[in-house]
């Protein structure tokens, strides 16, 4: 008999609610968008996958807060709270909105999951963490939106829920100041994260302090009626406050540094260190920095004695370029910083020759840089080796001073020419 009256009441929820058929246009459309983040991810760090999918909250609030909308249009034209119900306003809400909310924690899931190839091994914290503040936020914008749906006019209610949750999803990220507000609608987790970041804590807080705020409030609203009703936008006050001083430090950033201790440097004589999702491609990329290192040894070039690549499985040319780029500065001058210097036109020609010098493959090479660099670091490296170290010292120390100009042209190195 129970099974039975559970078995029509799902089939009354799926006939009725918004949700089901929210779905039917929702996750395809979040499967075949997540195609376009892809290439932002980490691949192997599950921290990165999580981070990235995290984008997709931007559709999933939205059409929450709408359908939830649309409910609330429903409940107030029944007149259910009008009359002397047999559930309290509250059981009402939720009796309405958990296919709503169930609709945001499945497309979340979905979002992850889509992505979740590209990730190895098991998830860690940061990663749980982050899908729970997605779900508070997917349940924030389910109780506004219901409270706008008995609020506003019936055919006002769901396009100004879509619209509004849309905007506080999009916009504090396009906003140039200030930078931190984007960190209390959790959708700046797509700002982490590389091999050697975590996410910061502090933006989980920002974002589940407003949430459970925004949500809290929603609860007092349905809840209560008359003055005590003010004792919810007094907590939003007090959670927004809270978020702020959470999120204001942060600035635009999500991620934080990860804790060097995760990383081992104990590999081998090629000075590279490996995050623990790199150990899987330890041999190969212990050989590959190798013979990097002789090759750029051999020409003349001193690489870092402690090395970073910052991808799960590398190919051969991204731990040649690493270990290549290690062997200069990164820093750039202060004259760079309101404008082009002298040495900015050596910086394409003096990566492309250390490049190619450490053995990257000519195909990765001519994808990175412009096809003239390529050209002119090929003619460099046609030098005599004494030729090529003389070029190679002239020019790259002028990446990182503001008064020395470059002398970029093969013949002025080449055997007899003088500096």
């Amino acid at each position: 008999m129970y099974g039975g009256g559970l078995s029509v009441y799902l089939r009354t929820v799926l006939r009725t609610s918004t949700a089901p058929r929210a779905a039917i246009v929702l996750m395809p459309w979040l499967v075949a968008y997540s195609g376009n983040i892809r290439r932002w991810i980490t691949d192997g760090y599950w921290e990165s996958v999580t981070a990235q999918s995290s984008f997709l909250l931007g559709f999933i609030a939205p059409a929450c807060a709408a359908c939830a909308a649309w409910e609330g249009t429903r409940v107030k034209r029944s007149g259910m709270l009008g009359s002397a119900p047999s559930r309290s306003p509250l059981a009402i809400a939720v009796s309405v909105l958990w296919p709503v909310m169930l609709l945001g924690f499945l497309s979340i899931i979905l979002g992850v999951a889509v992505s979740a190839p590209q990730a190895s091994g098991l998830p860690r914290w940061p990663s749980f963490v982050m899908v729970i503040v997605e779900m508070a936020v997917a349940v924030a914008h389910t109780a506004a939106g219901y409270v706008a749906g008995l609020i506003l006019p019936r055919l006002l209610a769901a396009p100004t829920a879509l619209v509004v949750s849309f905007v506080w999803m999009a916009y504090p990220a396009a906003m140039g100041s200030p930078s931190w507000l984007r960190q209390l609608n959790g959708h700046n987790f797509i700002e982490c994260c590389s091999l050697d970041q975590v996410p910061d804590v502090r933006g989980f807080g920002a974002a589940a302090i407003v949430a459970v705020g925004v949500t809290f409030t929603c609860v007092v609203w349905i809840s209560l009626r008359g003055v005590p009703r003010l004792l919810g936008p007094v907590v939003l006050g007090l959670a927004l406050v809270a978020g702020c001083v959470l999120a204001a430090p942060m600035g635009y950033r999500s991620a934080q540094p990860r804790d060097l201790a995760e990383l081992d440097c104990r590999t081998g004589p090629s000075g590279i260190c490996l995050w623990p999702e790199q150990q899987g491609a330890a041999q190969r990329i212990e050989k590959w920095g190798l013979e990097a290192r002789r090759n750029l040894v051999t020409a003349g070039v001193r690489p870092a004695q402690k090395v970073k690549v910052m991808s799960a499985a590398p190919s051969q040319g991204e731990v040649a370029s690493v270990m290549a780029f290690s062997a200069i500065p990164q820093d750039m001058p202060s004259c760079g910083r309101t404008g082009q210097w002298p040495g900015s036109q050596a910086t394409g020609p003096v990566m492309a020759w250390l490049a190619l010098t450490a053995g990257t493959p000519s195909q990765d090479i001519e994808g990175s840089y412009i096809e003239a660099e390529v050209r002119l670091a090929q003619k460099v490296r046609r030098l005599p080796l004494a030729g090529q170290q003389r070029w190679f010292h002239r020019n790259a120390v002028t990446l990182t001073r503001c008064d020395k100009q470059p002398d970029l042209s093969p013949e002025h190195f080449d055997a007899g020419a003088a500096l």
